[in-house]
């Protein structure tokens, strides 16, 4: 009975994802980034990309919530949820000072050609990265999908000597289309149900 109990948790932890609320507000973060990378804004582009996920909140309460209604996990899952976000954020605290390491090594010219194209798709592999994070903690594997279209975009970006602005777009382009239409079925969705009951 215990198993079939987790299970059933963990497909609605699962399908607690599923409304495309996050897909959006991280699109729209890695859209405005990456448009912003190509103003006068620059890198200080990043600095608004926590605010659309501090959003998630409260858009959720709103939109999500009233038409789905509200559910407390047990707390073994909410522990497991807890460690690997320590996980993530450790993770991620690594690569960035990972990145900061590298770029303060002593360097040749040529050295210095070569990172600084392979610099141009850091940005993207970061992002892929926490993509990548995002879905080992919501079961979403959607997510990865996010992740290896940053890749991807980060590999032509670097191929081809483009800026660091084209993967952010692209990848928060697919992003923000995939959470619109996951939300446009959830809304229309909940309203079918509304109707029907």
């Amino acid at each position: 009975m215990a198993s079939a109990q987790t299970l059933t948790e963990t497909d609605l932890f699962r399908s607690y994802w599923d409304d495309g609320l996050l897909d959006l507000l991280g699109g729209l973060a890695l859209l405005v980034t990456g448009i912003g990378w190509e103003t006068a804004m620059g890198a200080l582009a990043t600095i608004q990309a926590p605010l659309w996920i501090v959003l998630w909140g409260p858009l959720r309460r709103k939109i999500v919530e009233p038409r789905a209604g509200f559910v407390r996990f047990s707390l073994a899952r909410q522990t497991s949820t807890s460690r690997e976000l320590s996980w993530t954020l450790a993770l991620g605290v690594g690569a960035l000072a990972l990145v900061a390491a590298v770029a303060l090594l002593p360097r040749g010219e040529g050295v210095r050609l070569a990172i600084g194209h392979l610099v141009a798709g850091l940005p993207a592999v970061l992002v892929a990265l926490a993509a990548a994070f995002a879905g080992i903690l919501t079961g979403a594997r959607r997510f990865y999908g996010y992740g290896l279209a940053l890749l991807a975009a980060a590999v032509v970006t670097v191929l081809f000597g483009l800026g660091p602005a084209l993967p952010l777009v692209l990848g928060g382009l697919v992003a923000v289309a995939c959470g619109a239409v996951l939300l446009r079925q959830f809304v229309l969705g909940s309203l079918e149900y509304k109707e029907g009951a």
